[in-house]
This record gives structure tokens, C-alpha cells and sequence, in this order.
């Protein structure tokens, strides 16, 4: 949707082959379309999508052509505390989710602002930004808060976490997580 607005999605690694994502978004019920207008008045459910890179990643890079989408995959500074408070912060959201359905909202219950309300749960956690309302400025604020994994300038990681080549060229390679991660800096565990 232009460089502005980009949909997030939260990966988690569960060893060196294994990850899990986690996409926030609307709930649509059968032929729905999709409506950022209607996403401002309540005409959406939220849903929490729990599913393998295939699902939600590949979907993205490979089948969706109208419009086309471009995906960026950013390594965050690795904390295995945080990452798990913040999956079972996850988990707590699914399940209350559940129990008490909400509605997405365009602007401040979305797929980037859900991801840093989550995020609350840790000490340190990044203050809210007007890039976090504007998601497609997210991996910059990231970049500029230091909490991505990486000594490259900013323009060079982005070329670098540019996954839609190798996603079309290991479409059905059952280690597409990570071939897809192959060619992204490795960070440093702390």
C-alpha cells in the first residue's frame, strides 16, 4: 500500500529450523473484502493468525499479485526473556480474543499497533511513535532505536530484507523459513 502502510507480522524462532508468525489481522467472514474505511467503524473482528511461514509469509510473496506485495524480513536484537513474555503475551491476547471478541480498528487496533501494545509486557519496550501509526516506517524506527540485529546502513539492510526473489525460487522447498533467512545478517544472542 505505498511505502507508508505495510502489514507486520511477529516471527518466533523456536531453534534453528523452527519458527512460528503471528499475523494480526481482520476477520472477514466469507467473500468480505477488505476495506480500510470499514476498519475504522467496527465492521471487523480481530483475529490472531498462528501459522508456518508458508501460510501467511508465502502467501504474500508468491500468490497475492493484485496488488503486488513486497516483503521485508528484519532480524530484531535477540532476548529470549522478552521474545518470551511477549509470546505468551501472544497467547494471553488469543485466548481473551476467545473469550470476548474485539474489533480491529484501522488506525489503533491493528496488525503494527497491536504488536506494540503487546510488546508492553517487556521492561525497556520502545515508545509509541507516529512511524508505528504509519507501518510501512516501522523497520526504520526499529533501525534508529537499535533494536535491529545489524551494523549495515539502513538503505542496505532494506535491500538485503528483501524477500520476494528467493520466496518465488524456493516457492515449495519445505526449509523455505530458512532459505528465506539465509541471505539476513545473523545477530548476536545476548
Amino acid at each position: 500500500m505505498g511505502p507508508a502502510i505495510a502489514h507486520t507480522i511477529v516471527s518466533f524462532n523456536f531453534g534453528e529450523k523452527d519458527y512460528l508468525d503471528v499475523s494480526i489481522e481482520v476477520r472477514k467472514e466469507l467473500n468480505e473484502g477488505y476495506s480500510t474505511i470499514k476498519g475504522f467503524f467496527r465492521q471487523y473482528e480481530l483475529a490472531y493468525i498462528v501459522a508456518d511461514v508458508r501460510d501467511v509469509i508465502r502467501l504474500r510473496t508468491n500468490y497475492r499479485k493484485n496488488p503486488p506485495e513486497e516483503v521485508y524480513l528484519y532480524r530484531l536484537q535477540p532476548n529470549k526473556e522478552n521474545a518470551c513474555r511477549l509470546f505468551l503475551e501472544y497467547l494471553r491476547k488469543i485466548n481473551e480474543l476467545h473469550e470476548k471478541p474485539a474489533f480491529y480498528n484501522t488506525l489503533l487496533d491493528n496488525c503494527t499497533t497491536a504488536i506494540c501494545f503487546n510488546t508492553r509486557v517487556n521492561p525497556g519496550h520502545l515508545p509509541f511513535s507516529w512511524k508505528i501509526l504509519l507501518s510501512g516506517y516501522v523497520p526504520e524506527y526499529l533501525y534508529e532505536s537499535l533494536s535491529l540485529a545489524t551494523r549495515l546502513p539502513f538503505d542496505q539492510l532494506q535491500r538485503q530484507a528483501h524477500i520476494n526473489p528467493v520466496a518465488l525460487a524456493v516457492d515449495h522447498s519445505p526449509d523455505l523459513s530458512q532459505r528465506i533467512r539465509s541471505n539476513i545478517e545473523k545477530p548476536q544472542l545476548q
